[in-house]
């Protein structure tokens, strides 16, 4: 696909996202609900990656560019943030570790179902042999 109708697909999914957030009433941000809706496209296969390649690394390329606007945004209420430090520096600790947490559980669960997955096959593959052996012992006595 062109760079032009890729950049209009990326469009149209985050115009699809307002449209959600403010018709439908979803209670969350725009821009949110089109990243769950190029991501479902993208899951389902209706996109492919390859439709919105060009874009999409143009984008990350630049990506440092997009924290301009919010970055100087903090700058101008400096002030208001600096007057509420220790709540910020709390709220700040307590997601890391809550981050920290989640991340080693989906980790731990991962890896228990990985190893439940290689013991059925090797089970399997026992009792594969375990059946073999039987049918050649069996057909010599």
């Amino acid at each position: 696909m062109r760079i032009p109708l890729q950049l209009a697909v990326i469009f149209a999914i985050c115009v699809a996202g307002e449209v959600l957030h403010r018709v439908v009433g979803v209670p969350l941000p725009g821009n949110i609900i089109g990243m769950v809706l190029l991501l479902l496209l993208l899951c389902t296969k209706v996109i492919k990656p390859e439709h919105i390649s060009g874009v999409s690394s143009f984008f990350l390329k630049y990506l440092a560019l997009f924290f301009l606007p919010p970055s100087i945004a903090i700058m101008t209420v400096g002030d208001d943030i600096l007057s509420k430090w220790p709540l910020l520096l709390f709220l700040c600790i307590a997601f890391t570790l809550v981050t920290i947490a989640m991340g080693g559980w989906a980790t731990q669960f991962l890896i228990r179902k990985q190893e439940y997955r290689e013991n059925l096959v090797l089970r399997a593959e026992r009792l594969a042999r375990r059946a073999a052996q039987n049918k050649t012992e069996g057909g010599k006595l």
